[in-house]
């Protein structure tokens, strides 16, 4: 059997209609994440295929996992997600903005380092010689420290941290896919950017509803004419209508 055409040191076990020549498994996987394949190459059909069964079975356990953990209706467990999440996502968001290589798999690793030491019972925050020195053991000290400082309405209780930072978890593990290795991260970017996007049209429309209702002065008429032409018209008294009645001229 012939070598791989790339790298030339494996064997070519796959027919490659881009190359038009055998190549091993490993340098066709590198292929498809390039995305330079004919669409209908029965590898790269075969390669999806299995990647939303993957995908699909991650849903389902996410699915499990949370209407095991949460006993509350969809409205509160979210909002207890949301508690825990938010504070995390800011701090992936300026984590990402600090270090440009930082990808959805390292979120995922510092998720699970901080499940692990949580459920390990460990109340303080790890010493630097027992953080790994890489972005994911970087991330956990600082997750501890938002999680700590937590400020929400209705308090989260603390049996419902570990299973809303395994939800979490599950989230950005959905986003995970070799064609962008920072889809979550870049997801949590365009909803910041939204946000802010909003923010001032809202703050406006608070601003209009509150404003008072302003009055060109320059337009407004002044002297004694003006305010007798602005007051209301007074009501007749018993003399006046007396008076028209006697001015009025007798039918004959």
């Amino acid at each position: 059997m012939s070598k791989c055409v790339i790298c030339e040191q494996k064997r070519g076990k796959r027919f490659c209609p881009l190359k038009n020549a055998m190549i091993c498994s490993q340098c066709c996987g590198l292929l498809q994440v390039e995305g330079n394949c004919p669409k209908d190459c029965p590898f790269l059909l075969e390669s999806k295929t299995f990647a939303s069964e993957k995908q699909g079975e991650r849903e389902n356990q996410l699915g499990e996992r949370f209407k095991r953990d949460f006993s509350a209706d969809d409205e509160e467990a979210m909002q207890t997600v949301d508690s825990v999440a938010t504070p995390l996502n800011d701090l992936f968001l300026a984590a990402a903005k600090d270090d440009g290589y930082l990808e959805d798999k390292d979120l995922v690793e510092a998720l699970d380092d901080l499940i692990m030491d949580l459920q390990g019972g460990l109340g303080e925050i790890k010493s630097p010689e027992d953080v790994k020195l890489n972005r994911a053991g970087n991330l956990v000290p600082q997750m501890k420290d938002r999680l700590e400082s937590l400020d929400a309405d209705p308090p989260v209780a603390d049996y419902l941290v570990v299973p809303s930072l395994e939800i979490l978890r599950g989230l950005v593990s959905l986003s995970m896919n070799e064609e962008n290795p920072k889809a979550y991260i870049d997801e949590l970017t365009k909803e910041r950017e939204k946000e802010q996007e909003e923010q001032p049209k809202e703050e406006e429309e608070v601003a209009q509803a509150g404003k008072p209702v302003s009055v060109d002065v320059s337009q407004v008429e002044s002297g004694p004419e003006a305010a007798a032409a602005a007051a209301p018209p007074e009501e007749p008294t018993a003399s006046d209508l007396f008076e028209e009645a006697a001015e009025e001229p007798e039918e004959k």
